[in-house]
């Protein structure tokens, strides 16, 4: 049988409407760019008639280290480069402004020609900031300056801290897989452990929330594939789960089921998806990643977890 959907609630999609912007820009759209509060442009004077905008890609910012992403849209569609230098400050204070400066390198998003820049930054005050980001060596060329609001804390679990367990159903307590995830060709070995056991088995644990299936970014889908290839070099190691991001109702006659945000989201105050943790083999989050990560940021930590 041929499943329908009558009804998908969506609750997170305020990260995902950047993605979409991103992607529909990459396509060739002349739409304006326009994200609400997420990326209006700074009252920090800069080179009049930039022809370039900076998109914040998170929103779970907070005191403390970060990994910072955003994307920089021209005229023609996202501009890429191998790097590119970001300065940062409180807004409004002029006394210290752009007291922070670190550069921002380039991943490739799975399709098409877009991506994002990533910065590891530490934030010591909340409350509005401002970056602006410029072509790295000769090139000073200004790219765009935005806001963004860094929060106190973050609302979801943060580096250093035991998240909530979560009793996540395994493919052993299911009757048929789809009931626990929306991709259409599932790696079982990502299905096999709970989160609640995975903190207390003694092994390091990557948890990607995701839905291949119903994701607005069109990331989700590589993201678990990047997952399922970590679990092929590094399985034996690790603990390796994948939550689906929508709970699917029962069907009825018509075999049409309503899709609703999975409650374990909210147990965890993510707002975005997908989202990746690491946790120590102790169960502490050694890392998070908002937003599509790469196999390479994952390697490397993995690999730094793991001592090798």
């Amino acid at each position: 049988m041929v499943k329908s959907f009558n009804y998908i609630h969506l609750v997170i999609p305020v990260i995902s409407a950047v993605f979409l912007l991103l992607i529909s820009v990459n396509c060739g759209s002349d739409a304006s760019i326009s994200v609400q509060n997420l990326s209006r442009q700074s009252d920090f004077p800069v080179e009049s008639g930039l022809s370039y905008q900076i998109i914040m890609a998170v929103t779970d910012i907070a005191i403390g280290e970060n990994r910072l992403a955003f994307a920089i849209i021209g005229k023609t569609g996202p501009v890429i480069a191998e790097r590119v230098n970001i300065k940062l400050s409180p807004t409004g204070n002029e006394s210290e402004r752009f007291t922070t400066r670190t550069e921002a390198v380039f991943h490739d998003w799975p399709q098409g020609n877009a991506g994002v820049y990533i910065a590891d930054v530490n934030f010591d005050t909340s409350g509005e900031w401002t970056i602006q980001a410029e072509g790295s060596s000769t090139n000073k060329e200004v790219f765009g300056v935005t806001s963004f609001f860094v929060n106190k804390t973050s609302s979801s679990p943060a580096v250093g801290t035991k998240p909530k367990p979560l009793e996540n159903l395994t493919f052993n307590e299911v009757t048929d897989i789809s009931q626990i995830t929306s991709s259409l060709q599932p790696d079982m070995d990502l299905y096999k452990i709970s989160v609640s056991d995975a903190m207390n088995n003694g092994m390091p644990t990557i948890i990607t929330f995701a839905s291949p299936s119903f994701c607005r970014t069109s990331t989700c889908g590589p993201q678990i594939e990047i997952i399922s290839s970590i679990n092929e070099r590094f399985g034996p190691s690790l603990n390796i789960i994948h939550i689906e991001v929508y709970e699917r109702s029962e069907m009825d006659d018509e075999g049409k089921y309503q899709l609703k945000v999975s409650a374990f989201l909210e147990e965890w105050g993510l707002n975005s998806e997908p989202f990746t943790f690491i946790l120590d083999k102790d169960g502490f989050i050694v890392a998070k990643f908002e937003g599509f990560v790469t196999l390479s940021e994952l390697e490397t930590k993995i690999m730094e977890i793991l001592e090798i």
